[in-house]
């Protein structure tokens, strides 16, 4: 950990992480830049090296939208970070549908075109991983969860018996003297006569759930979070999946041989052959 002189004294600075995330979208190079120093994360976003938006949080989510001095139609941008440290989670471009802007798009988080990580940076590592291993991800993520709904339970059991357990002292309290509240004779209100309804039965019919609904639902603030990591774990899957299929079809395909170039290799093969040892 480096050392910074201020004044008489030494203090301890903390190295910065700078995260890039690229993304060529419409013939344009959008760029997000993190530099994130564990206690502060400046945001910065630029468009072909014009700046669009910046920001300063330390939220899991954040939503960029170009300034007034700046491009409207560039779209927006919504990022998402752990709950404690690491780089991004995800990084996405969203350029608005028919009926929603792209502000309320990035707000919604429908769609949108994923952000590439640096080659070399730990986030392209955590990218690698998980599409290189993707059972594993959403195996990860679930146990993580359950741990999430078990741990808690565990630590009030522990402390339920602690309490228990412990020889807590017997302390002689002094009692509080008694305050003489005043004795107020309140009037009596007069009675309201209701209005006696003969309101018709309803003869409900004697139907029970089946036990294992009756202990889904009465389990459901256990199995809801497990079961909502499974889910979005297979959706960030598909949707790497997805991304990489766009980057396929976007990619250039390979240029061919001219034909005039073909006809002339077929009129002197000769030319071509590689020469003989």
């Amino acid at each position: 950990m480096p050392f910074q002189r201020a004044g008489s004294g030494l203090t301890m600075v903390k190295n910065s992480e700078l995260q890039r995330w690229h993304l060529r979208q419409e013939g344009r190079a959008h760029l997000v830049e993190i530099n994130d120093t564990g206690w502060r994360r400046e945001i910065t976003w630029t468009v072909d090296g014009a700046l669009m938006a910046t920001m300063v949080s330390m939220d899991e989510k954040v939503r960029l939208v170009p300034g007034q001095q700046a491009d409207a139609g560039a779209g927006a941008v919504a990022l998402r970070f752990p709950t404690f440290s690491g780089p991004a989670r995800r990084v996405s471009w969203f350029g608005g549908t028919e009926g929603m802007d792209a502000a309320t798009q990035a707000r919604v988080g429908a769609g949108g075109t994923d952000f590439d990580p640096e080659p070399g940076s730990a986030a392209a590592a955590r990218e690698a991983w998980i599409r290189a291993h993707p059972r594993r991800y959403q195996a990860r993520q679930t146990v993580l969860a359950v741990l999430r709904v078990v741990v808690p339970l565990v630590l009030v059991a522990l402390l339920g018996r602690l309490v228990v357990v412990i020889d807590w002292p017997d302390i002689n309290w002094p009692q509080l003297p008694a305050i003489p509240w005043p004795d107020i004779n309140w009037p009596d209100l007069p009675a309201i006569p209701w209005p006696d309804i003969d309101w018709p039965r309803i003869h409900w019919p004697d139907w029970q759930l089946p036990a294992w609904l009756k202990w889904v639902l009465d389990n459901a603030k256990y199995i809801v979070p497990v079961l909502t990591a499974f889910v979005l774990a297979r959706r960030e899957v598909v949707r790497r999946r997805n991304h990489d299929a766009r980057s396929i079809e976007a990619s250039p395909a390979p240029q061919e041989d001219e034909p005039e170039q073909r006809e002339e290799e077929q009129d002197h093969p000769e030319q071509t052959r590689p020469p003989q040892a």
